[in-house]
């Protein structure tokens, strides 16, 4: 598994000539590293007599962070798992219709297991974008910074997977799911901008102060 490895092993393996790690992994590696900087600024703030009075809040933040980084670091390897899914039934053999038909439904199924896991990266870097909107009149603001580079990277995530999940869903026959999913992207994209717009500029308001 990568998050146990070097990152030097990551990095090399994403720019060689194989298909995985590809961007569903990197997205997930983004999004872990924006909730991961929501935690080092909450873990600033925990503990300090300063902020005594947020510690509750900033405490229940933290935990969220925490489990947010977690689930998207776990996504890196499940991104490649999924790709593998895919691969083994494409190379299903094909000579008969029975076959054809047998190799069309695991590939269908392959595919929505592809687009599942990217989603979950949107899904959870979203989640991060609304915990440094909750963070960010909390947190320690010695380091707001930290908390505009992990927003701006958890969006980033956000849309990196939602690429993935429409090229997935390109393939996919379903129409119901696929009008479903097309629905939720376009609904957790323009809500994920919206916040991430307001915190930036609550961001660069007080860093012109």
């Amino acid at each position: 598994m990568y998050i146990n490895k070097p990152l030097e092993n990551f990095l090399e393996d994403t720019a060689s000539g194989t298909p995985t790690p590809g961007g569903g992994s990197v997205a997930a590696l983004v999004g872990s590293l924006g909730a991961a900087l929501l935690c080092m600024v909450a873990n600033f703030t925990v503990g300090k007599p300063k902020y005594k009075i947020v510690e509750k809040d900033v405490k229940e933040i933290l935990k969220k962070a925490e489990e947010l980084k977690n689930n998207l670091s776990a996504l890196i390897q499940e991104d490649v798992k999924a790709y593998g899914k895919f691969v083994q039934a494409s190379k299903m053999p094909k000579k008969t219709p029975q076959l054809k038909k047998k190799r069309t439904q695991a590939l269908q199924k392959a595919l929505k297991e592809a687009a599942e896991v990217p989603w979950r990266t949107a899904e959870a870097s979203f989640q991060v974008i609304e915990l440094s909107q909750k963070l960010l009149p909390k947190g320690n603001p010695n380091l707001v910074t930290d908390i505009a580079v992990g927003v701006l990277l958890a969006e980033a995530a956000l849309q990196s997977a939602v690429v993935n999940v429409e090229i997935n869903l390109s393939f996919i026959k379903d129409e119901k799911y696929k009008k479903e999913k097309k629905k939720s992207l376009s609904r957790i994209l323009s809500r994920a901008s919206q916040i991430k717009n307001e915190v930036v500029e609550k961001i660069q308001k007080k860093l012109a102060l």
